[in-house]
């Protein structure tokens, strides 16, 4: 059991403040806002949901340098964001702005 990819499109609404960890990676926390059209059962439902993601290393350089407001596609893994925090995070490996 080693499949966790999500892949997700969405703006950019929050951006964090790009910083270092003590062993020197870059870190960045922003968060996406979805919005699409899902079908569900037959059914066409209304999709809205906001995503808490981080990116480390060159990538977390990358998106430190969007702007908000930016339309992109993201790739990357979920995570818990803590061992006490069970809140889901979406690590970012890929992003392309559309």
């Amino acid at each position: 059991m080693d499949r966790n990819q999500t892949v997700i499109c969405g703006k950019i609404i929050k951006l964090g403040t790009l910083r270092y960890t003590p062993a020197g990676v870059a870190v960045i926390d922003f968060t996406i806002n979805h919005s699409s059209r899902q079908i569900e059962a037959g059914i066409t439902r209304q999709v809205l949901c906001e995503i808490f993601a981080v990116a480390l290393g060159q990538m977390a350089i990358t998106i430190s340098n969007f702007k908000l407001n930016t339309m992109v596609n993201l790739t990357g893994f979920l995570n818990r964001k803590s061992r006490l925090n069970q809140q889901l995070v979406l690590h970012v490996d890929n992003i392309v702005q559309i």
